[in-house]
């Protein structure tokens, strides 16, 4: 809900980027943005506050406006966000998504803020990659699609014959590819010429497709220092 509001009321950005999340002190946020077209110095924010468990909107012109998250329906969240917005002026041009449902579910904080103090360490150590890249990079994001962390490097590199565009260094929860939360890399547009150009390395792990290079999460939390073991795994194909 949070990343589409983000979409439809930000300029469009090169690959997409207004569609994602950013990581900020307490959670998500869509960063700012503006009010409206003729309103250009007014703007608004909505930030997933996962510390105070609430939804808050924050603007330069009113004073913060919450919504507690409390296991509500996604109806009932969607209702009430789209009310205070109404409130500070925003109209969002959207229909409610047709998957949304109007029963209650449940708001369960612990795994959720275990997910969040992963997150932020992550967050960093991508923070300190970022700065020792040369040329274009992506911001730091949450894909809201499925909860993968990101960093894309538009690099235009040649790695042994092959021409990779971008490199894509992130963490996801776990999906089709492999089921536990991992770290990856992955190449484009040739996603196969990571496997070519890893190979030799030792203890190199690929989903099945061969389109990534994993590091499984548990391994780096067994690890002495899991932030240099991440660091290492990441900094192989820079």
């Amino acid at each position: 809900m949070v990343g589409a509001i983000r979409e439809v009321l930000s300029l469009p950005l090169p690959h997409s980027l207004q569609t994602n999340l950013l990581v900020s002190e307490f959670g998500f946020t869509t960063s700012a943005l503006i009010k409206n077209a003729f309103s250009p110095v007014q703007t608004f924010e909505l930030l997933i506050d996962l510390v105070n468990r609430r939804l808050r909107i924050e603007s330069n012109y009113r004073e913060p406006l919450y919504v507690a998250l409390t296991g509500q329906s996604l109806n009932a969240l969607w209702d009430e966000t789209c009310s205070l917005l109404s409130d500070i002026g925003i109209a969002p041009p959207l229909e409610k998504p047709s998957f949304f449902e109007g029963s209650r579910g449940r708001f369960e904080p612990e795994p959720l803020l275990n997910y969040w103090n992963a997150v932020k360490t992550i967050n960093q150590v991508l923070k300190n990659i970022k700065n020792e890249m040369t040329g274009e990079t992506s911001p730091i994001q949450l894909r809201v699609d499925n909860l993968t962390l990101s960093l894309t490097w538009y690099c235009k590199k040649v790695f042994k014959g092959f021409p990779v565009e971008q490199i894509d260094l992130g963490f996801s929860t776990g999906d089709e590819k492999f089921a536990e939360a991992y770290f990856f890399i992955s190449f484009f547009p040739d996603a196969l010429a990571l496997k070519n150009i890893i190979t030799g390395k030792k203890n190199s792990r690929f989903t099945k497709n061969n389109s990534e290079m994993i590091l499984p999460y548990i391994e780096v939390m067994k690890s002495k220092n899991s932030e240099e073991t991440l660091l290492s795994f990441y900094k192989s194909v820079l």
